[in-house]
């Protein structure tokens, strides 16, 4: 290789190169502190408390990284010289240094886009295509973010590494897929794979879901189109005066966000235990409505596959932890008798989200969870419990347009009442509300005299519940039959006899 000129400045390429080589050394580094420090405090309590846990003290790792940053700077520095090259110039350091800070605390070439506050959704198929969604609906194909799938996969197993330290949810070959919750709230799941790696899929995949709560209320969501300005009024009353709902409808319908405005006609004073799965997506803790909301979640396995811990556990548990309502964050399998179980003790209505593409079937849905979670319990026994705890359930759907590519609408599309056990088996149920030919929401049935009764008791006027009379017809007046025209003409005497 021939001598350069001193004064020669790296090109765009070589700085990409430099800091793929820095931020490599680097994160070797951060791997190896983690894995020795890992190790000291597992050799007990003393070496735990002198060392502190690295994988959760960001404030260590940053310090860290930023001295390691500096010296393999210094090292691209000498290394440029014995090559008879200038060393990088102060702009140069800077754009190396805030690179492979980006790309090891940060989000890397992900880090615009989780900073748009409009960007709900990030999929990442490949490194060479990404899909970016923002909450209008609309969605894009920003391009290649990393230069390889080599890449791609460092990018994922340092982002795994950072956020989850080692041992239980590490990314590798013994675990190709990984699910883990950022700072923000943010779901990630990664997926390993590629030519070169061990996976399970063609590429390394990488998909984000932001759970966007904005706490707009039910007013809010209704002047977002969710449902007309009518029904909040009466979802509220549903709300407060006590009654069990299930949220229901397809994935990214948004059963989460109305679940968490729901939850926002509850009073202040009442203690709400939330239990959901892996993820705290409901972020009830930090919501300023609710000053009394422990949360709880489950728990995987450790790579000794022990120390699991269930939704149903912790439902189990909300019994002892005094709640006026227990909300379960998605009712997908065995938990749903004990939440059921739970429910129809609590103090107040509980509230969980249940996925059912239609609202018809989601009691169906509904029976086959509680029937798995205990086979001895006879089909009456399952209809009686969901017959006497659930009162309603508010499916919301995504209609698309037929005609037009256009991104799918959130909607409320049906209120269900349940009326108890039906008289043939089974449980009876109302669509009290449903969508009018014109799309509207609307109350198209009365509720029946039992829930009347409650929401008399709770001070509410029932006849405000009722279903609105359609509008007439228009007015199209009868023609009056002509009469026959010598007869009228004799009589005005305009024809002569």
């Amino acid at each position: 290789m021939t001598d350069r000129p001193l004064d020669r400045v790296p090109t765009d390429a070589e700085l990409e190169r430099i800091v793929s080589a820095v931020t490599d050394c680097v994160a070797a580094r951060l791997i190896d502190a983690l894995e020795r420090d890992d190790g000291a405090a597992g050799n007990g309590a003393s070496a735990a408390r002198n060392q502190g846990a690295l994988a959760s003290d960001e404030r260590r790792q940053q310090l860290l990284l930023g001295a390691w940053i500096n010296e393999e700077v210094g090292v691209v520095n000498e290394q440029r010289l014995r090559r008879g090259l200038a060393p990088l110039e102060r702009r140069g350091e800077q754009v190396v240094r805030s690179r492979v800070a980006a790309e090891l605390t940060g989000s890397g070439p992900l880090e615009p886009f989780l900073s748009d506050p409009g960007v709900e959704e990030i999929d990442v198929n490949s490194a060479a295509s990404t899909w970016v969604t923002y909450t209008d609906g609309h969605k894009i194909d920003v391009g290649r973010l990393w230069a390889s799938e080599s890449e791609l996969t460092s990018f994922q197993k340092r982002l795994a590494l950072r956020m989850t330290g080692t041992g239980e949810g590490r990314l590798d070959t013994s675990s190709p897929m990984l699910t883990l919750q950022s700072s923000d709230g943010s779901r990630i799941v990664m997926v390993l794979g590629g030519s070169a790696e061990h996976g399970i899929s063609t590429h390394p995949r990488l998909s984000i879901r932001r759970f966007v709560l904005r706490h707009v209320g039910l007013a809010g969501l209704a002047d977002l189109g969710l449902f007309p300005r009518p029904v909040v009024e009466q979802l509220r009353a549903l709300v407060r005066c006590g009654f069990t709902i299930l949220v229901s409808g397809p994935p990214g319908a948004g059963k989460t966000t109305l679940l968490t405005e729901l939850l926002g006609e509850v009073s202040p004073l009442e203690r709400i235990i939330s239990v959901e799965k892996n993820l705290l997506e409901l972020r009830l803790e930090d919501d300023p409505r609710h000053p009394d909301a422990p949360a709880l979640y489950t728990r995987h396995a450790n790579s000794e596959g022990e120390g699991e811990i269930t939704t149903r556990q912790l439902v189990e548990l909300t019994r002892r932890l005094n709640p006026d309502r227990v909300v379960v964050g998605e009712l997908v399998e065995d938990e749903a008798l004990d939440m059921l179980d739970v429910a129809s003790m609590c103090k107040r209505g509980s509230l969980a989200t249940i996925h059912a593409h239609t609202s018809d079937i989601v009691l169906a849905r509904l029976a086959y969870y509680v029937s798995k979670s205990n086979t001895n319990l006879p089909e009456f026994a399952v209809w009686s419990l969901i017959a006497q705890t659930v009162d309603f359930i508010v499916h919301i759907d995504l209609l698309r347009n037929a005609h037009e590519d256009l991104a799918p609408i959130r909607r409320v599309t049906s209120i269900i009442e349940i009326g108890g056990l039906g008289e043939s088996g089974g449980v009876s149920s109302t669509e009290v509300f449903a969508v009018d030919e014109a799309g509207v929401l609307r109350q198209i049935a009365p509720l029946s005299m039992r829930h009347q009764a409650r929401l008399r008791q709770s001070g509410y006027r029932p006849d405000r519940f009722m279903p609105a009379p359609f509008p007439p017809p228009p007015h199209v007046p009868t023609p009056t039959p002509r009469p026959a025209r010598g007869r009228v003409a004799r009589r005005s005497g305009l024809v002569a006899g």
